[in-house]
């Protein structure tokens, strides 16, 4: 008797130990967890990072800020914008970055970073496994009818928020992040399975008088001679078509605003660096500045005479 109720005890011991050592098992969706769901893969396919970043846990997206701006503000103590330019562009002050709310932050970052999902018409789900305090809901998502009939395999982590779920930032995009940071892809190469552009041209020579004009333009700004900016070197075009109040916000906002003179001072190192495109048989120089971390994505100047300037 006395051995038959140890070999009990044993078998109860070893049937709990192999119940702990089960990891959690899957289980269906919540209402709430496949609405936050749905709503972040819809925010993916419309191509907005603003919508994505809506769709996000706040607490992510806080810690990825955080995360990140340690880091920036560490090279920046070192004289150095390495990390920034990869991540953000050489066109994107730490100030700038510093003062964007979470949501924008992750706005400015996804310019660089590659993230998609087709559109769906509706998804059918299959599982909620968890993971610690996060959630993986994994389905298949089925496509508008004009858009084909296979059904693809779509998978998103979730946190919950309250009485709601958000979705992580995707392991795919902190994975993006480590290439960036890490220098191991470039920012501008095309989404895998994308047709690279055509290879352009050759760069002409630069036209005698742009490099004199980029150099002074950015000393007179670098001094704070707004005026003179303006002035001396926007184009007559541009100061013809502009009405005097408009000029006069633009010189204010200049002269006032930090940010506002140093994007520009930015701009003309950047195209300092840049072979331009010339139009109008010579007399335009068009620079592309996208994936720069500047406001626009093109610097334009234009010859009038013999001389170039600024033409917006």
């Amino acid at each position: 008797m006395r051995t038959m109720t140890i070999a009990l005890k044993h078998g109860l011991f070893f049937m709990l130990l192999a119940g702990a050592l089960v990891p959690a098992q899957a289980a269906g969706p919540n209402s709430a967890q496949q609405r936050g769901a749905e709503a972040f893969l819809k925010a993916v396919a419309t191509g907005s990072p603003e919508a994505v970043a809506q769709e996000l846990h706040p607490d992510e997206l806080d810690k990825l800020r955080t995360r990140l701006l340690v880091l920036l503000r560490a090279e920046g103590s070192q004289g150095s914008n390495t990390y920034r330019s990869r991540l953000f562009g050489p066109g994107r002050s730490l100030s700038q970055l510093e003062s964007a709310t979470a949501q924008k932050f992750y706005a400015a970052l996804a310019e660089r970073l590659r993230l998609r999902a087709r559109e769906y018409a509706k998804f059918d789900w299959l599982a909620a496994v968890p993971d610690g305090k996060v959630v993986y809901l994994v389905g298949k998502g089925e496509q508008p009818k004009e858009k084909g009939a296979v059904k693809v395999v779509v998978m998103v982590g979730l946190m919950q928020y309250g009485t709601q779920w958000r979705a992580i930032v995707p392991t795919e995009i902190e994975a993006q992040l480590d290439d960036l940071i890490e220098g191991r892809v470039s920012a501008a190469a095309p989404p895998p399975g994308t047709n690279a552009p055509a290879p352009s041209a050759a760069p002409q020579p630069l036209a005698p008088g742009i490099s004199e004009l980029l150099v002074r333009a950015e000393a007179a700004l670098a001094a704070g001679n707004c005026e003179e900016y303006y002035g001396e070197y926007m184009s007559p075009n541009f100061n013809r078509s502009t009405s005097r109040s408009a000029r006069k916000t633009l010189v204010n906002a200049c002269t006032n605003n930090e940010n506002t003179r140093e994007t520009l001072i930015t701009t003309l190192r950047i195209v300092q660096e840049l072979p331009p495109r010339y139009d109008l048989n010579g007399t335009r120089a068009i620079y592309d500045v996208s994936n720069q971390g500047l406001p626009y994505e093109r610097f334009v100047i234009e010859r009038e005479g013999s001389r170039w300037y600024i033409a917006e």
